[in-house]
This record gives structure tokens, sequence and C-alpha cells, in this order.
């Protein structure tokens, strides 16, 4: 049966990275490291994922929907889910609001909202998700009325990736926000919230951060996406390897063809085997118009089918992807996509 290894040496190594470069860049302030473990932890399953973030200390993390908040609730002292609304109260999981609409869902949903944990999203520039600065304190009066509590300020700086003067811009514009919400906190009466805005390039490339959290999601799994030259980012390590099992073996001759339409036409004799990955797990489908290789430098010969691909060899196990990075140049893709692909269904074990 195929299976996914994550490594966990390869994560700590990440962590380690990263709290080192917050260390440097900010040595007077500790910022808290926070997990993204959203759409199953990029692939990688979020039950492992929430374990190993939990080992390392992790304390405070971020995932996609309340369906994920509750499966790890009681393993971190703040879960954070960015889209949807809870059906209940809770503890540690926050919801995330993004406008007004967003009360009003909520009070249809639960009724009273007083105690309700709540972290409030500001547009720094990126234009998708989060409220408008000039609204922050009709939103915050709004959670004042209501007695919820709002546990942090958060934006997201869409240009951590890319050369230019964006990333710049949106840093400056999220310090505007944390001196107004500052303002408001003193005129007001209600204590600061934490304040984060920086995902994983983004942190890494800063040379200064006096943000209370940074969010690391892709950087945790050894991966970056990045045009911009940064350093650290060179030593990251991809903690996720996907093996397959040979389903069957056969001796093809020459003129011989392998699956759908016969895509293949075998130039030599050779043995070929089929292992039970295929594009119904998530592994991309190969039609004949690209080429993949495997680690071992053999490679995935065309079509490949919904639940096995076929290639020369006959060892019992085969690494098929060690690299998301790889895969991703192949189909002009991005690592994130690559991995979030990867089907639930697949056993994952930390090596």
């Amino acid at each position: 049966m195929a299976y996914i290894t994550i490594n966990h040496n390869h994560f700590k190594h990440n962590i380690s990275i990263i709290r080192q470069h917050l260390k440097k860049i900010n040595p007077n302030k500790e910022i808290e490291v926070a997990a993204v473990l959203k759409d199953n932890a990029y692939g990688h399953g979020l039950e492992v994922m929430s374990n190993l973030a939990m080992e390392n200390n992790i304390k405070s993390v971020f995932v996609k929907n309340y369906n994920e908040a509750l499966k790890i609730a009681h393993k971190f002292d703040s879960v954070t889910f960015f889209y949807g609304i809870a059906p209940e109260k809770s503890n540690n999981i926050y919801s995330t609001i993004h406008g007004f609409d967003d009360f009003e869902k909520i009070e249809k949903s639960i009724g009273d909202m007083s105690g309700l944990g709540v972290e409030l999203k500001v547009n720094v520039g990126m234009n998708r998700n989060g409220i408008e600065i000039k609204d922050l304190r009709k939103h915050i009066e709004t959670i004042l009325k209501n007695d919820i509590r709002l546990v942090g300020i958060l934006s997201h700086n869409g240009y951590g990736d890319e050369i230019g003067d964006e990333f710049n811009i949106e840093i400056e514009r999220f310090e505007e926000v944390k001196y107004k919400v500052k303002l408001l906190s003193n005129e007001l009466g209600f204590p600061l919230p934490r304040f984060h805005s920086l995902n994983s390039s983004c942190t890494l490339r800063s040379n200064k951060c006096d943000d209370d959290l940074v969010r690391i999601g892709i950087a945790l799994y050894g991966y970056l996406t990045n045009e911009v030259q940064i350093e650290s980012a060179k030593h990251l390590k991809p903690i996720l390897k996907l093996y397959a099992n040979r389903i069957s073996t056969k001796l093809l001759d020459v003129g011989e063809k392998i699956g759908y339409g016969g895509i293949t036409t075998m130039k030599n004799k050779r043995v070929v085997s089929t292992y039970d990955i295929g594009y119904g797990d998530g592994m991309y489908r190969l039609n004949g118009n690209r080429q993949l290789l495997l680690p071992n430098g053999e490679e995935i010969l065309p079509r490949t089918s919904m639940d096995c691909f076929s290639c020369y060899g006959d060892t019992d196990e085969i690494c098929v992807m060690e690299d998301a990075a790889y895969v991703a140049k192949v189909f002009d893709t991005l690592p994130y996509e690559v991995l979030t692909r990867l089907s639930p269904f697949i056993p994952r074990k930390i090596v």
C-alpha cells in the first residue's frame, strides 16, 4: 500500500531556522512561531503535523475552517480558523472576521456573541480579504458592544516572494494598523490584542519585526517560492516523501505498448512494473506531453492511470516524490498545489 513519510528531524530543523532568524532580527522580543496547518496541513496530514507541532513547542496554529480547528483544539493554546462561522463558542478556537457580514452570520449561528474569541483581519493592499483600515474603529466598537473577545489583529502581506516595493509598503501599512489599534485601546479601554502579518517568505526576508507572532506555513514543510533571494531559505529541508508499492511486473518485448492508448511503446525488451499511486491519489496525470522522473532516475511512463503508474524495473517499493518543487516545476505550478493534492487517505507516518 502506498504511504507518506514525514521526517521529524527535518521539521525540527526548519522550525529552528525560523526561530534563529527571529532572534537575530529582534533579540529583545520573544516572537512566537505559529504553525499554519490549513488544508490538511498542506497535504502532510493534519493529525500527524499537529502532533509534531505540539512536540516542538508550537502553541498557536491556524487552519482553514472550524472542522479542522475542532479536530486539534485540545492540543494547542490557540487555534484560529480563517474562513467560515463557528457553530458554537470555544475557549481557544477563534473565528476570523473579514467584515460586518460575519457578525450577522455569527449571531444567526450562535445567538449571544458575548465571550466569543475573534481575530480581526485588515486589508493592507492585497485586496483579497479583510476590512479596510478606515473601518477599524467601527469593527472594534461592534466587537466591544457585543462583549466579544478581540484576540488578534492580523493582515496578510501578499508580496513576500516578489521583488518590488509592495512588500515594504504593506509592512508600513500594518504598522499604521498597529498604531491605530493602540490608540483605540487607550481610548476605548480594551486590552491590546496580538498582532501578526508575516507568512514564511515575509518572515525570512525581514530584517526587523515587532509583531507578536509569525504565521509559518510552507517553510515548515521545507519550501519557499520566492523570487527575491532569501539566504536562510536555502537551508530548508522538505519533510515529506511519497512511496508506492508494486502491483505487478511484466517482461515486455520491443513494440509492445503500455496503458491507455498505448502512448508508451517499448523500444527495447525490458521489465516494467506498475505501482499503486495514480491521479486519483493526487498525483498529476502524465499524458505524454511532459517527462517526470522518479528520485531513482527512472521515468514515470505515460499515460498514468487513476490508481497506478508504470515504470521500468521491479523493486517492491519505490519512492515517487521527495521534492515537491521538482514536480511543481515539471507541471508549471507551485509546491503548495503538488502537496495539497495528495489524498488524505494515503497513510502518513513520522520517521
